[in-house]
């Protein structure tokens, strides 16, 4: 029943992992094509172009980052109404025009609605606990996928995942690329908690 509730955070998660590929693409001089995400939390991101290093490492470490970024801008007193809104309407636009598979883009709008809908609903208070709830839900699922990926590299060297990507790309073993990305993940986690109680501490002060 627990799994259930947070079921939606790890999907959210799932988006963003993929978004996140993609938006390396286009970074990186690339084209983004598409990206489909499943019942299971599994996902893939289809690109052309671009610095495969850079686009196959985006994901982890994109989710990591974004999760930190929401949490210190949460931190700094923006509008958590705002930010909800927005990432609704963000979300619900990228899945119309990148998402091809059906799970997909009806879980994608049924998130961005309630990210909407909690925009309009919520008050001051709500809203910003549900926004610190989401960031810090984004940091540690990263985490955890990032943990888990290591498993799998040290594992299970037959299962393509992006770390295994990026060994047949460089030559690198698999396991080095998981560490590597669980060891930016936990530092990304470790700055945005600390730039964020300082922030609130010097709130407090004032």
């Amino acid at each position: 029943m627990i799994g259930w509730i947070f079921y939606p955070f790890h999907l959210f998660g799932t988006f963003i992992h993929e978004l996140s590929h993609g938006l390396a693409a286009i970074l990186t001089g690339g084209e983004f094509r598409r990206f489909r995400v499943d019942y299971d939390l599994s996902g893939r991101a289809w690109s052309a172009g671009g610095i495969g290093w850079i686009i196959s490492s985006a994901g982890y470490v994109g989710s990591a980052l974004f999760g930190g970024f929401l949490m210190i801008i949460t931190a700094h007193a923006v509008s958590a109404r705002t930010v909800l809104a927005l990432l609704g309407v963000a979300l619900g636009v990228l899945c119309l025009i990148f998402v091809r598979n059906w799970f997909g883009i009806f879980s994608g709008l049924a998130i961005a609605g309630l990210l909407i809908l909690a925009a309009e609903r919520l008050n001051a208070t709500w809203a910003y606990g549900l926004l610190l709830f989401l960031s810090v839900q984004m940091m540690l699922n990263a985490l955890d996928s990032v943990f888990g990926l290591v498993w799998i590299s040290s594992s299970r060297a037959d299962v393509l995942t992006d770390a295994r990507n990026m060994q047949l790309m460089t030559g690198i073993p698999a396991l080095f690329w998981a560490l590597l990305w669980s060891a930016i993940s936990l530092t990304v986690l470790i700055i945005a908690v600390s730039v964020a109680f300082r922030r609130n501490s010097l709130y407090g002060v004032q």
